[in-house]
């Protein structure tokens, strides 16, 4: 229960600075994303090459799936116009799952305070699938999306913390 107000808190002072320093954030997120698909890359070709003698069909299929995601994330460490386009490809996918998770949180939550947050979820995903084409005109959008979406995340793990704190007082 304690951990979730600690990622709570962590979430919500990161969106704040995500919204305050917006350009620098996009520029991390540029880089940082690249660096991890490169990363993820070289572990599936080591995995790949594991698997060389159980299976060399698998051992390819890694390593080929590896090296390109190495490439791929070659390319994509600093390079903005890659980043925007997969970001809001992203966007689009994260919307839709965000507004069926939300939909389903609605329909299955019994606490109001959880409902309310997939009341949020469902929201802040239709608010994606608007905002996706956004981010081709302004990179700002992207900072602002992910800023609000950790503050959110956060108000809604400390809030829901302190729900799971209220029924357990009760009982």
């Amino acid at each position: 229960m304690e951990n979730k107000i600690i990622i709570g808190i962590i979430a919500f002072i990161l969106g704040i600075i995500v919204i305050v320093f917006p350009l620098l954030s996009v520029g991390f997120l540029v880089v940082a994303s690249g660096l991890s698909v490169c990363i993820l890359a070289i572990y599936w070709i080591i995995r790949g090459i594991q698997h060389w003698n159980e299976n060399k069909a698998t051992c390819i299929l890694y390593v080929l799936v590896g090296l390109f995601a190495f490439f791929f994330g070659l390319v994509l460490t600093g390079n903005f116009p890659l980043f925007l386009y997969t970001s809001s490809f992203l966007l689009y996918i994260i919307g839709f799952l965000m507004i069926i998770f939300g939909i389903a949180g609605i329909i299955n939550n019994k606490k109001n305070m959880s409902k309310i947050s997939s009341f949020l979820f469902f929201v802040f995903g239709i608010v994606l699938l608007i905002f996706a084409n956004l981010i081709f005109e302004n990179p700002l959008y992207l900072a602002l999306i992910i800023g609000i979406a950790l503050i959110i995340e956060g108000i809604s793990l400390i809030l829901e913390s302190k729900d799971k704190k209220i029924d357990s007082e009760e009982k």
